[in-house]
């Protein structure tokens, strides 16, 4: 009885965090500076672990420039043939496709390539469940926003430039500050 209850409690928890749309405008952070933001995908990219999808996953709501897709689209295809992890292969395709989605005609052409992709690579996830959901994510006829959970908000957080928001990061060298350890 007592596991019962606390597996309520932190499922309540749980949704009180959960920040789950299929809209883009509730999952919108205003004034992102994409360009200083790229900087910082870019870096996660470089990485080998689960934060490695999570630069590209952390902008996926958020609107993109033709030329900062076609950015975008580079850093995703130059890495998901070398990404092992189901989680890394889920995310970084998720960020491509709602940004696909989301995109104006000059946005898509850009993404087009990685798109068609990205499309595929729930195919590559080992785990049955998780393929499941991350075909939901990149294929499904509803689009998946938001940051989703507290650590999704926060990682946001520590990885969007959000200039006059002190609840984000000011600038690349903001980040890079918290990387020199």
């Amino acid at each position: 009885m007592i596991k019962r209850i606390l597996i309520f409690c932190l499922l309540c928890l749980f949704l009180n965090f959960c920040s789950l749309h299929h809209r883009r405008k509730p999952a919108l952070v205003r004034n992102v500076n994409m360009d200083e933001t790229l900087k910082i995908s870019h870096d996660e990219m470089q990485k080998r672990n689960m934060s490695q999808s999570l630069g590209l996953w952390v902008i996926r709501d958020q609107v993109v420039t033709p030329p900062q897709a076609k950015m975008i689209s580079e850093l995703y295809l130059s890495k998901i043939d070398s990404m092992k992890s189901d989680f890394n292969i889920w995310h970084s395709s998720w960020a491509i496709s709602n940004l696909y989605r989301f995109g104006d005609g000059a946005v898509k052409a850009e993404l087009e390539t990685a798109y068609q992709k990205a499309k595929k690579q729930p195919g590559r996830i080992t785990k049955k469940g998780t393929r499941k959901l991350a075909n939901r994510h990149v294929n499904g006829k509803q689009t998946v926003t938001g940051f989703i959970h507290a650590g999704g908000r926060s990682y946001a957080k520590r990885h969007l430039v959000v200039p006059g928001n002190k609840r984000y990061l000011q600038s690349y060298e903001d980040y890079r500050k918290t990387q020199v350890k």
